[in-house]
């Protein structure tokens, strides 16, 4: 593959990832404009963001060992056309919780579909020399969309509309649908070359421990700038600060990626001392005061959801036949974490305050890197009982 086409898979991957993600987290980066409009509560806007995941697990699911014979890229486009039709009706039709509801279910299953089908999408288009820093670069989404959602606050939101916001997502996804390639030959040789078993008693665990990591990470992506209003910043200054938050998680994966392709092994490991750091961000975030809410900020998002790139390709790396599959399975996991993090993390805001919920988060770190080490543990003696019979 020539370094174009690679750069134009990159950039096809991050885009059609960026979208699938874009109405959880403009939801979450406009609820201080939203909820003032349409009176929600913080325990409604939690129900939001989960109900966004929720719909994400079954799909996720079941889409990931059929990308083959559905087919990558018409996966691809589907889920990009749903992701826009949520947008656009948020943005049109919907002034009300139940109907934002309904269409972030809809959003929500076009992101299951979206991240095994991108992966297998990467992995088929990508040399195998490269492929830690192609994860990383495409795990970038996720930060991407945060940022561009927080951005999305003093720039749209609070000139002319929070539904200028959801309108100009669609925009960008309608380019990104008509840039998504046709099928290629290629895909099938160079991302299946075999037929890798699934072992799936060590993916649940990794699953487990991306609940918790991802259920941390994504309570946060949610209530950030809330929080920080509600401590005394300005919507504006809120905002920016949950895009350079943002921006140093989109650094810290593509990074971690490239340093992945340099590193022979241990790949769980830095995932595990990754998700432990990134609690300490969550720990200075409950800290009354803004003496370290920079700090606080930059660790819980640069370290505490920086790792998934690395987690990916690790996955990539012992199921090499079975991408998209082992990767659904995992993927599941962070959506369960996903839809209860943030619906805990509301309950917790509304009964108890946002110290304590910060703090609750911080243990979710810790809990989920010692799953991640407890999976590395499981996956090795399996795949060491997988060779030895092969």
């Amino acid at each position: 593959m020539n370094r174009e086409s690679r750069a134009a898979t990159l950039m096809v991957s991050v885009a059609s990832a960026t979208t699938t993600t874009l109405p959880v987290f403009l939801t979450g980066a406009l609820a201080v404009v939203i909820r003032h409009h349409l009176g929600l509560s913080t325990t409604e806007l939690g129900l939001l963001v989960s109900t966004f995941f929720l719909s994400s697990i079954p799909l996720s699911l079941l889409t990931g060992p059929r990308v083959g014979l559905l087919g990558v890229e018409r996966l691809m486009r589907a889920a990009v056309g749903a992701s826009v039709i949520s947008l656009l009706t948020i943005a049109v039709i919907d002034r009300s919780f139940l109907s934002i509801l309904v269409s972030l279910v809809l959003a929500g299953a076009a992101n299951g579909v979206m991240q095994p089908t991108v992966n297998q999408f990467l992995v088929g288009r990508t040399r195998i020399q490269g492929q830690g820093l192609a994860f990383g670069i495409k795990q970038a989404a996720v930060p991407l969309s945060t940022l561009l959602a927080g951005l999305a606050v003093p720039l749209v939101a609070l000139t002319i509309g929070w539904q200028y916001g959801y309108l100009g997502a669609a925009i960008f996804g309608i380019v990104v649908l008509i840039s998504i390639p046709p099928a290629s030959a290629q895909r099938t040789r160079d991302g299946e070359p075999t037929r890798t078993r699934v072992v799936l008693a060590p993916l649940v665990i990794l699953a487990v421990g991306m609940a918790f990591g991802a259920g941390a990470a994504n309570a946060m992506g949610a209530f950030l700038v809330t929080s920080n209003v509600h401590s005394g910043l300005s919507p504006g200054t809120a905002g920016y600060l949950a895009a350079l938050g943002s921006a140093s998680s989109f650094s810290t994966r593509i990074l971690s990626g490239y340093f992945a392709d340099r590193r022979k092994g241990n790949h769980l490991r830095v995932v595990a001392a990754m998700l432990m750091l990134g609690a300490v961000g969550y720990v200075l975030l409950s800290v009354p005061g803004h003496e370290f809410i920079v700090i606080g900020v930059i660790l819980a998002y640069a370290a505490g959801w920086g790792w998934n790139g690395v987690l990916n390709f690790a996955i990539t790396k012992t199921h090499p036949g079975a991408i998209a599959h082992a990767t659904g399975i995992t993927q599941a996991g962070l959506y369960c974490g996903s839809l209860l993090g943030p619906l805990l993390f509301g309950i917790l805001v509304d009964h108890m305050g946002f110290g304590v919920a910060w703090k609750v988060n911080a243990v979710f770190g810790v809990v989920g890197g010692l799953a991640m080490l407890l999976g590395r543990r499981a996956l090795r003696n399996e795949l060491a009982r997988r060779d030895a019979s092969s």
